[in-house]
């Protein structure tokens, strides 16, 4: 920066003559505006280790004895291991935080910092006591901070086993230009976390927001430097969170975990295949049952479908929890091959419960329920329909077919292409 010895007037260039003043050769360089140049460093590697003596060491696993968490973090939470959550404001992703540390507290000998640039020391410890009022946090110290180089010397200072960033986007470093959140300082500080966990052998667990896209909000690089990416997704307002695991380097993403919300946290849902059938009204034509494939995990799930005439010039077709693309695709192989007059009615389909699928695997179960709503004929409410309808209306096998199958409940019969061949057929089951 340059400034005029004779009225003060600043430029990030020199310049020959003020052009505040009019003085000429005015403009001299003021240093303590600029921010001196880091010097080279020299690097060095650390001491490589022999890859047999590395795999006969067994890998240390914090252990946790949640099962539903287990589905996601299936050998616990690993040391030096850096994870990152994300999800939308008020979907649980604090509350969720709070109760792996509980959990983590209870079952290893562990000691925990907990940094965050959001709330206050009181606002957490409220949490803590809603979430279990008769538990003791002996082992965990909750600070309210934002500078990365202020957490990363209290980390070392007090040698925590395990530490948590709430949130990323509101840490900064001081030896970056840029606000907090902003895609430098995201890149940056997190950058500075791995690579502190790593050589530290420090467990941390790094809370990011999202974006309306529902992606992590900052530069995608902040996913690839870190271990394990999930996200807490499901309707702030509504019964149910989904935990989901995009990436995992101690495992598979083949899996999630279901809670409920309540007044005290967040409960694990054990039961959700029987809550789902108790809670479906199969006295009504078009409703039916199927099997959804979530991030590798059978889920059954009752699809409803009303059909209503239409008073529009073009007929409405709306879906809610399944892809609209699978409907109309559905509903053009119904006309071409059982001559459904389907252009006559509105159709609208639904799936209870906070489901979204992006699954084939429910072409069949969809064909079905419509052709009931059509027919005005109840569909058996012990039967799961499962199975891709192709152009030619020819049933074929759905992704994970047998392992959706071996989620069938017992008493419920499992309708495939094993017993209908093409979408005609359909006019056996009614």
């Amino acid at each position: 920066m340059y400034n005029c010895k004779e009225c003060g007037y600043a430029s990030i260039t020199k310049l020959g003559k003020c052009p505040n003043c009019g003085a000429f050769a005015s403009m001299q360089k003021d240093e303590t505006k600029i921010k001196p140049k880091k010097s080279a460093q020299k690097t060095t590697l650390t001491s490589g280790v022999a890859l047999e003596s590395k795999l006969a060491q067994s890998s240390q696993f914090f252990d946790i004895k949640n099962t539903e968490l287990k589905r996601v973090y299936q050998n616990g939470i690993k040391q030096g291991g850096v994870y990152l959550l994300g999800g939308q404001p008020g979907i649980g992703k604090s509350t969720i935080i709070l109760q792996i540390i509980q959990d983590l507290i209870e079952n290893n000998k562990i000691s925990i910092g907990y940094f965050s640039g959001e709330e206050s020391q009181d606002q957490i410890y409220s949490r803590l006591k809603r979430i279990k009022k008769d538990s003791k946090f002996q082992n965990l110290d909750i600070y309210t901070a934002s500078s990365i180089e202020d957490i990363v010397q209290t980390i070392s200072e007090k040698d925590y086993d395990f530490f948590v960033i709430d949130s990323i986007q509101t840490i900064y470093s001081n030896n970056i230009d840029g606000i907090a959140g902003s895609p430098s300082q995201v890149k940056f500080c997190s950058e500075k976390i791995g690579e502190f966990a790593k050589q530290r052998g420090k467990t941390c667990f790094i809370i990011g927001h999202v974006t309306k896209g529902g992606e992590i909000a900052g530069p995608k690089y902040l996913e690839h430097i870190v271990d394990m990416v999930s996200y807490l997704e499901g309707d702030r307002f509504g019964q149910y969170r989904f935990l989901r695991s995009m990436k995992n380097r101690f495992g598979s993403t083949d899996d999630i975990s279901i809670f409920e919300m309540g007044l005290f946290g967040l409960t694990p849902v054990y039961d959700i295949k029987e809550r789902i059938i108790n809670t479906a009204n199969t006295s009504i034509p078009g409703s039916v049952f199927t099997m959804g494939i979530d991030n590798g995990r059978p889920v059954i799930v009752n699809l409803e479908v009303l059909l209503n005439k239409t008073n529009y010039k073009y007929p409405q077709r709306m879906a809610v929890g399944i892809d609209n693309n699978r409907l109309n695709l559905v509903i053009a192989i119904l006309e071409r091959y059982l001559k459904l007059n389907l252009g006559y009615f509105d159709i609208y389909v639904n799936l209870p419960g906070e489901f979204k699928f992006y699954d084939s695997g429910l072409d069949l179960a969809l064909a079905t329920a419509i052709f009931s709503q059509y027919q005005n004929k109840l569909v058996d409410k012990n039967s799961i329909f499962v199975g891709e309808i192709g152009l030619g209306g020819q049933l074929l096998p759905s992704k994970l077919h047998e392992k959706r199958k071996n989620e069938t409940p017992e008493g419920f019969k499992f309708v495939d292409k094993k017993l209908l061949n093409h979408v005609v057929e359909l006019k056996k089951i009614f």
